[in-house]
């Protein structure tokens, strides 16, 4: 599984991914992979997060590189989605996009991705900022989020953040700290988002840009003090070492007994999702 979020604010544009990938039957005993790459620059101005089937999303992304590619979002969208049908298409023709319930039928394989970034401005205008999605099930019908955000993966603790945290007049220093937030958090309580974050960040004047992770470990870092800060607003009294010990004995044993639930037997098919 994975975490994708884009973000928009009053400079710019963010998006951040989990690399974490994941093999096995969800169902049974998984493997897992901290090395995916799901953050993609496209364009000048467009860039790229993936999730769902790890090997079939890089064979599209490869098909499209070899195409001659637009800078504007939306034309770099119509394109990538263009290649990503005709792909399904060609390599799954005995299979629809979605199986309705009930319909004895194997669906294709997941596939997802956002694509943000800006469209050149109109004569006297400013470059606007847009963010789309597109899923396999919807045969890659393109969607515009006008809210300012977007999720794809295990989004319900992220939605959550977001819904209480987000504001789209801010910058992109904070939104990408909101961003990261989002990604870590979710990967604290679900195991299958993890791994190092990517973040990428686009901008109307300077284009795409990928942090290095080094500045993504240090937005980490400063994640973690607003939340400890939080954590600490709730209580009037300062707890002792030995206190402080013991409640660190209780979490890892806690910690331990959840590691430890869940089956044992892998069932059906093994593949790599994102």
């Amino acid at each position: 599984m994975t975490l994708l979020v884009a973000l928009k604010g009053t400079d710019g544009l963010v998006l951040a991914a989990d690399s974490r990938g994941t093999f096995g039957d969800p169902r049974g005993v998984t493997a897992q992979n901290d090395s995916q790459k799901k953050a993609h620059i496209l364009s000048t101005h467009a860039a790229l997060l993936m999730s769902g089937a790890a090997e079939l999303g890089s064979n599209v992304l490869l098909r499209y590189a070899r195409g001659d590619s637009p800078d504007g979002v939306t034309a770099v969208m119509e394109a990538f989605r263009a290649v990503a049908r005709q792909s399904y298409a060609e390599w799954l023709p005995h299979m629809p996009p979605a199986v309705p319930q009930g319909v004895p039928a194997l669906p294709r394989p997941d596939l997802g991705f956002i694509v943000a970034g800006y469209d050149e401005a109109d004569e006297g205008g400013k470059p606007e900022a847009r963010i789309y999605t597109l899923i396999s099930g919807l045969d890659f019908a393109p969607m515009l989020h006008e809210y300012g955000f977007a999720l794809q993966g295990v989004a319900q603790y992220a939605l959550y953040l977001l819904n209480r945290l987000y504001e789209p007049n801010r910058t992109l220093p904070e939104l990408s700290a909101l961003a990261v937030y989002a990604v870590t958090e979710t990967a604290s309580q679900d195991g299958k988002v993890g791994g190092p974050v990517r973040v990428i960040t686009i901008s109307p004047t300077d284009g795409c840009s990928e942090l290095p992770l080094e500045s993504v470990e240090k937005i980490i870092s400063e994640n973690t003090r607003r939340s400890e800060s939080l954590k600490m607003s709730f209580y009037r009294h300062k707890v002792s070492a030995p206190e402080a010990a013991r409640s660190e004995e209780q979490d890892n044993a806690r910690s331990g007994r959840d590691s430890g639930e869940g089956g044992n037997r892998p069932r059906g098919r093994k593949s790599r999702h994102l």
